[in-house]
């Protein structure tokens, strides 16, 4: 049986929630990594849809990183992000899809609009495969890229001033569920936790995040990460992928067993 494949975008953070789970379970996987608007087409191929990540698991194709870490919980259980409790279950889930819903895609919008502005830091956060002749290229055509972007996701005053409050609103959210532990769910790591860092991962740019981060500390983000400290969001994230954020499962396309490795060689 061939190894688990992962196709994604190396920067995105929905992309970041299922590499994440992978590598937390310790699923030893291959990833191919598209740059992005390139991927779409791949998407529609494999999946039907039109974004990343999709996986390949056991024969099936499966896209959204929700659905990814259900798939993954009923495959490779331990270590588990479901709590057992069934209240506890349900309340996570219950706030992973309220990440994902109303902070995910206001989180990504802020990063656009505060990186348009500099070609040579987009390009570097999100397309940072992009060879040198590419590179210039892109470089060149910058102000309409730039146009099609901020028109593709809507990017405006009104929409940014609902995104910073998106992101408020996730703070409140999350330190109403805090137990003392740190965690949004009792007292342990669950899917709660892996998806709001996850989606916060961009901006914050922790160290463990597994790709360059040529954003990280650029004073481009300041007001992004100054919205997210208000929100008690930015250490919180730094400290659950330092507590968590352990090392890749990933492995060479010759090696394709889906065997686990150990649990505690990939969490930290």
């Amino acid at each position: 049986m061939s190894a688990p494949v992962l196709w994604h975008l190396k920067v995105s953070h929905y992309n970041e929630k299922a590499r994440w789970a992978l590598d937390y379970k310790g699923v030893r996987h291959v990833r191919r990594a598209l740059m992005p608007g390139r991927h779409e087409r791949t998407a529609r191929r494999l999946a039907g849809i039109s974004t990343f990540p999709v996986l390949e698991l056991d024969g099936a194709v499966i896209g959204d990183s929700t659905r990814i870490i259900e798939a993954l919980e009923r495959r490779f259980p331990d270590p588990p992000l479901y709590p057992d409790d069934p209240v506890e279950r349900r309340h996570a889930l219950e706030l992973e899809d309220f990440f994902d819903e109303e902070l995910g895609p206001y989180s990504r919008l802020l990063v656009l609009h505060h990186e348009l502005p500099d070609a040579d830091l987009f390009l570097g956060t999100f397309t940072p495969d992009l060879g040198g002749a590419q590179r210039l290229g892109a470089r060149a055509m910058w102000p309409r890229v730039r146009r099609q972007i901020t028109g593709r996701f809507g990017i405006d005053d009104d929409s940014v001033g609902l995104a910073f409050e998106k992101v408020r609103d996730a703070g409140l959210r999350a330190r109403a569920a805090m137990s003392p532990a740190g965690y949004l769910v009792g007292d342990e790591f669950s899917v709660a936790d892996l998806t709001l860092a996850a989606l916060l991962a961009p901006p914050v740019a922790p160290e463990q995040f597994p790709y360059p981060q040529p954003q990280r500390g650029h004073p481009r983000l300041a007001p992004l990460r100054d919205a997210i400290a208000e929100a008690g969001l930015l250490d919180w994230t730094r400290e659950m992928y330092a507590r968590h954020r352990g090392a890749s499962a990933e492995i060479a396309r010759a090696d394709r067993s889906p065997r686990a490795v150990p649990a505690e060689a990939a969490v930290s």
